[in-house]
């Protein structure tokens, strides 16, 4: 058996073990008994005197004022205490400690006072700390975006937080304590409820999603098991259901098209090592292959061989900027062009500007290939058009020389031969000036604008104007005072507003009128930009008027309403081209029965340059020596003419056909001066002639004929110091270029 020594030194353990101590107070000597554990406690040293009033000391706060009372109730009423109250130690240390006190009576009066004292700090620590954590998981569940509701054993609702209350469309205070069953009787019988009495039973949680049809929404619901019930956890997935079955209806509609379409991951480097994501059936059918082997792929070994145009770093570029790219690509398979019109589109990421971009892309070989055949078809139709008109006209001219020439042979009057002679080189220059218009439709001509009064220019014209409209017409002149300058070529204007006159004059049937005025103007130009002052030229009728649908192509070379072999249908045509190339632009309006204007919108000159006079220069004596020259044409009349002239100018000719003649000739004359050669010709070119001619011979002055413009020949092939004569080659072009050959080399 335990001896009392034995129980007071297991008791002693436990209360050390329990941080429990006990105490005796006599209140006649007014003195506390402490068990050590006490001491160490307050940490007062063992032994010490302790009086009530220094025990009641060591109590902080509100736990003083409890104590206090406590101990005087006891005193006179004899009431036990049991109370949680704070202390500190001699040394400061703040701890919560539960003392309990009764009365020891004698003869019904309290004689002394004793009880036990236990620190319970650690066990209100654990308590604070649950109340918290309690506290921060109701504060989370009340909160969190997610639904959450809890479920006793009864299946009635105990705890339901504002997003449950949202999703859920029910106002808490009316589902706490309710039946689940009662509240939302279509969840009988279905997952819901086959879940929640599962997850009850064996203990398991379990995740599902299901429709729920009164609410007419998709959740994703966890049933996790609780001390009384089941704690439900929910969230409304129903746009990210609706986004999947999108995404599945609209991943089936791209494999369905006939366009290929292909996704790509945009990474750091450049769009060539971008991977391929996704293809479509399509998309596999276009590059001969399998979606397994273009995913994962980069862009870069896909195209491979494959031309981009524009290339693949620009299409890039363009993505940066949010932009979709047009593009064109160009692959040989089985020794075949393929053609792929593609476009690509960015798509936008969520912290990026865009994180992926899809590439469509449709299959055009045949398509361009007919298109080709159309265009080539609708050139010969056009060349056909153009046959008709431009003969007719050429004839015309023809005629004109033929006729003068003949009549040369048979008349002896000077007078009648100068006549002849100046309405034969009248026609040569007309058919110089529509063959100049055929070459400035097809971009081989060059304009040299130069600052001009149109006003000026347009009185000096009106006789000529006038002179092409018969006397049944009334032609009326209308021109604005203080206009600025223009920038104008003389020659393509003085066309231009001599075929928009011959336009309007053969509108009008019978009689009429023809209205020409000129005014300054302030509007946009039609391309866009801001508004500014234009000085605007129009030729006004009261003819018959062009039908709506034809309006659009009045203004496209060779497009006539005359018959066949009645013109060229260059007129218009000519004046939109003209206009284009110095800044300008033409607009016309027209309504059947009233007439038709068109009004030809000209730049202001940016400098005035009018009074700028440059005096012509004089031309020294020629000296007694005859120059020799060698002109090279392999068109022999061209070249017998060209001599000719330069004969009557006082040289001493020869002539070629060929460079190769050329050459024999130079080698073999002596004391040769000029050289004239026409730029194409068979075999070796006049340039090419010029060239050597220029390194070898530096001495003698070259002159090259063409009938294309300057500007179409070879950008930098042209020697030095050559001139450039326009055919047909006038004996004032040949004499200006003699006279200056006459001057010493610098």
């Amino acid at each position: 058996m335990m001896d009392q020594l034995d129980e007071l030194r297991l008791l002693q353990g436990a209360g050390v073990v329990s941080q429990t101590g006990a105490w005796h107070y006599h209140r006649g000597a007014d003195l506390v008994e402490w068990t050590p554990l006490l001491y160490d406690l307050f940490a007062v040293p063992q032994g010490a005197t302790i009086t009530l009033e220094f025990a009641l000391s060591f109590y902080v706060g509100n736990s003083r004022e409890q104590i206090l009372e406590a101990v005087e109730q006891c005193l006179t009423e004899g009431r036990a205490w049991n109370l949680d109250v704070h202390c500190r130690s001699t040394t400061g240390r703040i701890f919560w400690a539960r003392t309990i006190g009764e009365a020891i009576l004698e003869e019904g009066r309290v004689v002394a006072l004793q009880g036990a004292f236990q620190d319970i700090t650690r066990e209100r620590a654990a308590i604070d700390e649950r109340v918290r954590a309690q506290a921060e998981l109701s504060f989370v569940l009340r909160t969190m975006p997610d639904g959450f509701f809890l479920l006793d054993s009864d299946w009635r609702f105990s705890f339901v937080n504002a997003a449950a209350e949202q999703m859920l469309r029910r106002d808490p205070k009316e589902l706490i304590g309710e039946n689940i069953w009662d509240e939302f009787p279509e969840a009988r019988g279905t997952i819901f409820e086959r879940t929640y009495r599962a997850v009850r039973e064996n203990g398991i949680s379990h995740t599902f999603q299901a429709h729920f049809a009164p609410l007419e929404a998709w959740f994703e619901t966890t049933v996790h098991p609780a001390q009384t019930g089941v704690a439900v956890h929910f969230r409304n997935v129903t746009r990210e259901v609706r986004e999947q079955r999108d995404l599945r209806l609209f991943r089936t509609a791209i494999d369905a098209m006939t366009s290929g379409a292909i996704m790509i991951e945009r990474g750091p480097g450049d769009m060539n090592s971008w991977p391929i994501i996704y293809a479509n059936a399509a998309a596999v059918r276009l590059w001969k292959s399998d979606e397994r082997m273009l995913k994962g792929k980069t862009i870069g070994a896909v195209m491979g061989e494959t031309v981009c145009s524009p290339d693949i770093a620009h299409i890039g570029d363009a993505l940066a900027t949010q932009e979709l790219c047009k593009f064109e690509a160009r692959h040989h398979r089985s020794g075949q062009q393929e053609i792929l019109d593609c476009v690509a589109v960015p798509l936008a990421g969520r912290d990026v500007p865009y994180s992926h971009a899809v590439v469509l892309m449709d299959d055009v070989t045949e398509q361009r290939r007919a298109q080709e055949e159309r265009h080539r078809s609708e050139r010969l139709a056009l060349i056909g058009q153009m046959a008709g008109g431009v003969s007719h006209d050429f004839n015309n001219l023809l005629a004109v020389i033929l006729g003068n020439v003949e009549l040369l042979e048979l008349t002896s009057d000077a007078e009648e031969a100068r006549i002849l002679i100046s309405e034969a080189r009248d026609a040569v220059m007309r058919g110089k000036s529509l063959n100049d218009s055929l070459l400035a439709f097809a971009g081989k001509s060059k304009l040299t604008p130069q600052t001009a009064d149109l006003g000026a220019f347009l009185q000096s014209w009106a006789p000529f104007v006038r002179r092409a409209i018969p006397s049944r017409i009334k032609l009326e002149l209308e021109v604005d005072a203080g206009l600025p300058p223009v920038l104008i070529d003389v020659a393509m204007a003085e066309s231009c507003l001599l075929n928009v006159a011959i336009n309007a004059r053969e509108a009008i049937e019978g009689t009429g009128t023809i209205r020409v005025m000129l005014n300054a103007v302030e509007r946009a130009h039609p391309n866009g930009g801001n508004a500014q002052t234009w000085v605007c030229l129009s030729v006004q009728d009261t003819g018959c008027g062009i039908p709506e649908q034809l309006q659009g192509q009045v203004f496209e070379p060779f497009f006539t309403t005359r018959s066949v072999g009645q013109g060229s249908g260059l007129g218009l045509s000519r004046v939109r081209g003209y206009l284009e190339q110095i800044g300008g632009f033409v607009t016309l309006s027209s309504f059947i029965g009233q007439g038709t204007t068109v009004a030809m919108h000209f730049a202001v000159a940016p400098v005035d340059t009018r009074g700028e006079v440059t005096a012509d220069q004089a031309v020294a004596a020629s000296p007694e020596r005859k120059l020799k020259a060698l002109v090279v044409d392999d068109t022999p009349a061209v070249a017998r003419v060209v001599a000719r002239m330069l004969a009557s100018l006082g040289c001493e000719t020869l002539t070629a056909s060929n460079g190769k003649e050329a050459r024999e000739i130079i080698a073999r004359e002596s004391g040769l001066d000029l050289l004239i050669s026409d730029v194409v010709m068979p075999g070796e070119s006049g340039l090419d002639l010029a060239q050597a001619i220029s390194r070898t011979y530096p001495r003698i002055r070259i002159a090259l004929m063409s009938g294309y413009t300057q500007d179409r020949l070879r950008a930098g092939d042209n020697p030095d110091g050559a001139v450039f004569l326009a055919k047909p080659v006038s004996r004032v072009q040949l004499q200006t270029f003699v006279e200056a050959a006459r001057q010493p080399l610098l």
